[in-house]
C-alpha cells in the first residue's frame, strides 16, 4: 500500500437529529461552514418500537432531507451514509440520484449497501434472502442507467431486476456519473468495491484492521486493471472533542460501546473472539428482545481501549493524533459522526483539526 500524506484527508460529517428535520438541516449548514467537504445522512425507515436503548427517535426520509440540505449549502458533497438496495427499486435510486445531482450542480454521491434488517423487518413482502446478490444487481442497474441513452438503452436480465430497452433521459451533472461508495464489510462487498465501486465506506472500524480489510479492495481493483489510487478510502467514525480530553474520551466510549458490539467480525480481528461469538451482527439486527439482551451483555464485556480505538476523541490534539493513525492506515475520506456536544466538537474541527490537515 502506498503511503498517504495528511493533506490527502477530506473531512465529512454525518448529521442526524432524528425527530427534528429542521435541526438536521441546521447541523448540515453548520458542518459546511466549519469546513467539512462531505455531508452525509443515515437512511432509516423503521426504528424498533418498544426499545428504550436503541434508535428511539423517529427517522425522517433521507433523500427528502438531502434535497432540503441542498438548498442551504453551496460546496459540500451530499450523500446518504448509506442507503440500502432493498427498499427502493434501483431505477428509483438512479432517478433520485440524478435529480439531486442536477439540484446541487454536481454535488451528489451515492453511498449504498446491502441493508440492515431493522429498516424493513415489519415489511413482510420484502425478500431479503440474498442481500449481496440483490445489492450487486442494484448497483449495476444504477450504473448502467446513468450511462444510458435512447440509442444505447439498458437491457438487464438478473435474478432480482429485469429491464428492457430502458434509458434515463435526465442525466447527472457529473461525468461519467456521481461517485458510488459501497458500505459493507465482508470479503464479497470489499471485492465488489475493488471491481466496480468508487469508494469503500464502512461504519465503525479501527485503523489497523481497516488497513488489512482495505487491502482486499485494492488487490481486486488491481486484478481488474483499475488504478487502486482512484478508489476513495472512506469510513464513518464517531467523534467527541473537548478541551477536557478525559471527559471526551469517556463520553465517546460510553456512547459507542454498543456500536462496536454490532461489529462482531471486527471484534474478532481485534482479538476479542469470545465476545464476538456472543453478539449479533448489525445487518441481521431487528432489535427484538433476545437480540437486545445479547447485544447489551456482549457490550458490557468490551474493554474501554477497544471502544476508544474505533472513535476519534479527546482534546483537539488527541483527535489529530487519532486521525493521523487513520491516514497511515490508508484513509483519505473520514466521515465523522459527532456524539455529545455537537457545537463544541464542530468548533474544534473548524478551529484546529481541519486546519491542521489543510496545512494552515
Amino acid at each position: 500500500m502506498s503511503e498517504r500524506e495528511p493533506e490527502d484527508l477530506n473531512f465529512g460529517c454525518q448529521v442526524v437529529t432524528y425527530g427534528d428535520v429542521q435541526g438536521t438541516i441546521e447541523d448540515a449548514v453548520r458542518a459546511e461552514d466549519a469546513g467539512f467537504d462531505v455531508i452525509t445522512v443515515p437512511d432509516h425507515l423503521f426504528h424498533p418500537t418498544g426499545s428504550e436503548e436503541f434508535l428511539v427517535d423517529p427517522p425522517w426520509e433521507a433523500f427528502t432531507v438531502l434535497g432540503a440540505i441542498a438548498q442551504h449549502t453551496d460546496e459540500a458533497m451530499l450523500m446518504p451514509g448509506v442507503t440500502d438496495s432493498v427498499r427502493r427499486h434501483p431505477t428509483e435510486l438512479a432517478h433520485i440520484g440524478t435529480t439531486l445531482d442536477q439540484m446541487t450542480d454536481g454535488r451528489f454521491g451515492l453511498g449504498i449497501g446491502a441493508g440492515e434488517a431493522f429498516n424493513f423487518t415489519p415489511v413482510e413482502d420484502i425478500d431479503w434472502d440474498d442481500p449481496f446478490g440483490r445489492f450487486s444487481e442494484a448497483f449495476k442497474v444504477i450504473d448502467r442507467l446513468w450511462d444510458s441513452t435512447a440509442d444505447d438503452p439498458v437491457d438487464f436480465d438478473g435474478e432480482f431486476y429485469q429491464l428492457a430497452d430502458a434509458h434515463m433521459g435526465l442525466k447527472p451533472v457529473q461525468e461519467p456519473r456521481p461517485p458510488m461508495w459501497v458500505g459493507g464489510y465482508g470479503p464479497s462487498m470489499r471485492g465488489f468495491t475493488g471491481a466496480l465501486g468508487d469508494g469503500w465506506f464502512p461504519w465503525i472500524h479501527a485503523p489497523e484492521q481497516y488497513e488489512e480489510d482495505l487491502q482486499r479492495v485494492l488487490d481486486v481493483a488491481e486484478d481488474r486493471g483499475r488504478d487502486p489510487d482512484d478508489i476513495d478510502r472512506a469510513v464513518m467514525i464517531p467523534t467527541t472533542v473537548s478541551e477536557d480530553g478525559d471527559e471526551a474520551r469517556e463520553a465517546a466510549i460510553e456512547r459507542n460501546r454498543t456500536s462496536l458490539a454490532l461489529r462482531p467480525p471486527l471484534l474478532a480481528k481485534m482479538g476479542y473472539e469470545d465476545i464476538a461469538d456472543e453478539t449479533p451482527i448489525m445487518f441481521e439486527m431487528a432489535f427484538d428482545e433476545e437480540q437486545e439482551e445479547r447485544l447489551l451483555n456482549a457490550a458490557e464485556k468490551i474493554p474501554d481501549e477497544a471502544v476508544d480505538a474505533v472513535t476519534v476523541s479527546g482534546t483537539p490534539e488527541e483527535a489529530i493524533a487519532d486521525l493521523e493513525r487513520w491516514v497511515e492506515a490508508g484513509l483519505d475520506n473520514v466521515v465523522l459522526i459527532p456524539v455529545g456536544d455537537f457545537e463544541e466538537t464542530l468548533a474544534h474541527y473548524e478551529e484546529t483539526i481541519i486546519p491542521h490537515f489543510d496545512g494552515e
